[in-house]
């Protein structure tokens, strides 16, 4: 974590979230004293799974892996949060401790909120609190499909629902791939890095994807779908 923290006043960032457009300014500066903003470096965890949940996180920049610890030292990546995400909602409800890990996979501007500050912001403004659900149905939405891939997919079906979330239209401004390794390909689609490697290799001998060290492009989307459908 970058050693240097500021308090960019809430009011005049422009980066600012749907649900933050939403609130007056007296709310926005109680929220902007409720807050400090942080660089994480690339690599750098956020959250801790199992950690005590003192407070929400906002990403104003960068790219952040959100995944689940599992033994074994294994890994279930479930999302990449982007600019405008939020990190740590599930402790607005009650949560005592975070549910997963969170890693900065690019450098990234991230404004850590006190939980209390934006229970209460909650409480008080329905039009923010509407905001905030929004953001969650998303994030189920999201979360139900890698559920439903898991459960019905085998590996190829699995490989191919994580590289049609990654090079959708969410991430369309990001070259993604450069921030993932196959382990982390491997993780999204919980099979083996080898089984990743084997089943990259034989997508791009079917001109459905190029590979270009970790660069991968998207050849024939609707092929993708088709692996995914089949399972």
């Amino acid at each position: 974590m970058d050693d240097l923290t500021s308090q960019n006043n809430c009011i005049e960032c422009d980066k600012v979230s749907n649900c933050f457009k939403k609130l007056i300014p007296s709310e926005l500066e109680f929220i902007n004293l409720k807050k400090t903003q942080v660089t994480y470096l690339k690599g750098e965890n956020i959250t801790k799974q199992g950690a005590f949940s003192s407070n929400i996180f906002y990403i104003v920049s960068g790219l952040v892996k959100v995944y689940l610890e599992c033994a074994g030292n294994k890994k279930i990546n479930f999302r990449i949060s982007k600019s405008s995400d939020f990190i740590g909602l599930s402790g607005i409800s009650g949560e005592d401790t975070y549910n997963y890990s969170t890693q900065a996979i690019k450098d990234s501007v991230v404004c850590v909120i006190e939980k209390e500050g934006f229970q209460k912001l909650i409480s008080n403004s329905g039009v923010f609190a509407v905001e905030i659900i929004k953001a969650y149905c998303n994030r189920e939405k999201t979360l139900f499909n890698k559920v439903r891939s898991l459960g019905h997919n085998q590996m190829h079906g699995r490989l191919a629902n994580t590289l049609l979330y990654l090079s959708g239209e969410n991430f369309a401004n990001e070259n993604i791939f450069s921030y993932l390794s196959r382990k982390d390909l491997a993780d999204f689609a919980c099979i083996s890095t080898e089984s990743a490697v084997r089943i990259l290799t034989d997508l791009k001998k079917e001109g459905i994807i190029s590979l270009n060290g970790k660069k991968i492009e998207i050849l024939q989307r609707d092929l993708l779908k088709e692996i995914l459908r089949r399972g």
